[in-house]
């Protein structure tokens, strides 16, 4: 959960993985200005997890339950953890 993660910034791939979108929708909310973003080289971005979690609020974004995914919907880490059963 956003707001418990533990430092202060996150990359465009743990956006995309903990919102379960694919990392161009992100990508689409910081080219379009309403998620703020940092560079810090050509192809190096950072969001600060506050202003992540002000996206969540202002979009009213809810992260469904892992119980409610299917398998396939589930983020990969997750995916692996079930065909190990």
């Amino acid at each position: 959960e956003l707001k418990t993660h533990p430092e202060p910034y996150v990359t465009v791939s743990e956006l995309a993985e903990y919102w379960l979108v694919g990392r161009k929708q992100v990508y689409k909310q910081i080219d379009a200005g309403t998620l703020r973003a940092i560079r810090l080289g050509p192809r190096l971005l950072r969001i600060r997890t506050a202003d992540a979690i002000e996206f969540e609020r202002r979009a009213n974004m809810h992260r469904p339950s892992q119980r409610a995914l299917e398998p396939a919907e589930q983020p990969l880490k997750h995916r692996a953890q079930l065909h190990r059963r």
